[in-house]
């Protein structure tokens, strides 16, 4: 009787307990994504526009580190190059760890700092 409400117990936590420890993995996305924020301003500085690919910014590329969990990239097609920039972080594609549960979202940043989830996103910072 005792180990049936111990599995139920586990049962019913272990949604929460995943949905926490994705949460903790968004703190990643935040620090690249300012890291990137920071790095596409001394690009603008040295270079008088913002860049279009994380190699050229001079910092080392997030996308090399092993065992991430979001992939980085730079300014999206349409972006004036000469007045603003925005970087996303993706969770869980090209080559970051899969997301558990079906979690799949991305936040952005752009040259105010401001980091903006995906419509829908289940976290928030």
């Amino acid at each position: 009787m005792v180990v049936a409400i111990i599995a139920i117990i586990s049962a019913l936590s272990m949604p929460m307990m995943l949905k926490s420890i994705e949460k903790g993995k968004v703190g990643e996305a935040s620090t690249n994504l300012n890291f990137i924020r920071t790095a596409q301003k001394h690009y603008f500085l040295a270079n008088g526009t913002f860049s279009s690919d994380i190699d050229s910014l001079p910092i080392e590329n997030p996308n090399a580190q092993t065992n991430r969990y979001f992939y980085y990239e730079a300014s999206q097609a349409g972006d004036d190059l000469s007045v603003d920039f925005t970087a996303r972080a993706t969770r869980g594609v090209g080559g970051a760890q899969p997301a558990p549960g079906g979690y799949g979202y991305y936040y952005e940043i752009s040259k105010d700092g401001d980091i903006t989830p995906e419509a829908g996103c289940p976290f928030t910072f």
